[in-house]
């Protein structure tokens, strides 16, 4: 229920937002959406589907708001080439998960992670370094996210995208997801367990877009992530599920 009341509300936003775009003299206004998998937890092996709306905004002068999943964010700097502003982005509780020992843990109520980004974009190559930190008392704590890749554009029709990323995270949030404390231990019968800060993943990033029409494309989405330090199989909330993590999506868009 808490995941579709926030992306009823984030699309309502982008709604707004695409509706007062074009009076700012928007290049164009893309929006639609589609179906992905994630893993029912972070460090899990089980796998749920869920939504992942779409929406771009982009205005003449290089800025735009952008929103994938329920990851929003807002380039502030009227620049092609560079990019700095707000990102917001939705994290799900952990609570009814497949898995019996993890789900005996204590609930981590979902999380409203407020931050900002900042990169650039130089001949389809590009580069963002991004932070966030919970607003609420889901994790308390906060990571960053570098990430960088190239945009190919093999043709008027089709554009590969590669990248590549890491994140590092505080003790708080480490903790929350990777950690044992001694009643959850008593819980669920894992081995107590401190996750201390650090970096948590390094991953991969593809993705594919085809152009059907000037107005109608579709998009790939596919992303591994590889869990490590603290948030590697050490961790007993990992070593029942998986240190690779899969994301994946297909969406349909429309352009005008």
């Amino acid at each position: 229920m808490k995941f579709g009341k926030r992306l009823i509300e984030v699309l309502i936003l982008l709604a707004a937002l695409c509706l007062i775009a074009p009076a700012a003299q928007a290049a164009n206004v893309s929006i639609g959406g589609g179906i992905g998998f994630k893993p029912d937890y972070e460090g899990s092996e089980d796998y749920e589907a869920v939504p992942v709306p779409f929406a771009n905004v982009n205005i003449d002068n290089g800025m735009f708001v952008r929103l994938v999943g329920l990851n929003l964010r807002a380039n502030l700097i009227p620049s092609k080439m560079w990019n700095l502003g707000p990102v917001y982005n939705y994290r799900a509780e952990r609570d009814d998960v497949d898995n019996s020992a993890v789900d005996d843990m204590k609930q981590v109520s979902d999380a409203n992670e407020l931050g900002v980004f900042g990169g650039f974009n130089i001949d389809n190559w590009f580069l963002s370094l991004e932070f966030l930190a919970d607003m609420g008392n889901a994790h308390e704590g906060w990571y960053s996210k570098l990430k960088g890749g190239y945009n190919w554009v093999i043709n008027k029709s089709w554009v590969l995208s590669m990248g590549a990323f890491t994140t590092y995270a505080d003790e708080d949030y480490m903790q929350t997801y990777f950690g044992v404390s001694r009643q959850d231990a008593a819980r669920s019968g894992l081995d107590r367990y401190n996750a201390d800060s650090g970096i948590k993943d390094v991953g991969i990033d593809l993705g594919l877009n085809w152009m059907i029409t000037e107005s109608w494309s579709t998009r790939g989405i596919f992303q591994y992530t590889q869990l490590v330090g603290d948030a590697d199989d050490g961790s007993p909330v990992v070593d029942e599920g998986s240190e690779g993590q899969l994301f994946g999506a297909v969406l349909v868009v429309y352009t005008f």
